[in-house]
């Protein structure tokens, strides 16, 4: 099964003091078939995250270039296939969803351009502990691992 991950799993999988760790790392036990894609646009995302995180204080300083490098790492071992995807097409996905969906609920630009993606890269399912991300991405048809949000 092919995954796409938003950022919000990425930092609670990769950041054991993330209110939502446990239920990220529970996936590879329910279900251990699991691919998480990587895309260029989550090395962006995610590492810009891990960054603020520590800007913020949400983590220790140095933690976020000790995951940067940990989940590079990973990467070229394998364990997170990567994959590419045409930033054209993704913007126009993105485009056309927020046009079908963008008055009938709360959507942010980085939430249409993460669910763009993930059908762009066909992914089976999304990975979110965003709540409002989980409602776009069941309204344009993908399916959605259960993470224990509503």
């Amino acid at each position: 099964m092919k995954l796409y991950a938003d950022t919000s799993w990425w930092l609670a999988c990769k950041c054991r003091g993330d209110m939502h760790h446990r239920k990220a790392i529970r996936l590879f036990d329910q279900q251990p078939e699991a691919q998480v894609l990587w895309t260029p646009w989550q090395r962006i995302e995610v590492f810009n995250t891990f960054r603020q995180a520590e800007r913020a204080g949400l983590v220790d300083p140095g933690a976020s270039r000790q995951m940067i490098r940990s989940l590079e790492q990973e990467i070229r071992l394998g364990y997170w296939p990567h994959v590419e995807f045409d930033w054209t097409d993704a913007v126009r996905t993105a485009c056309e969803l927020g046009a079908e969906h963008g008055l009938k609920m709360i959507i942010r630009g980085m939430d249409l351009f993460h669910i763009a993606i993930a059908i762009e890269v066909a992914a089976d399912a999304l990975l979110t502990f965003d709540e409002e991300q989980c409602l776009l991405a069941e309204a344009a048809g993908l399916n959605r691992i259960d993470l224990g949000i509503p």
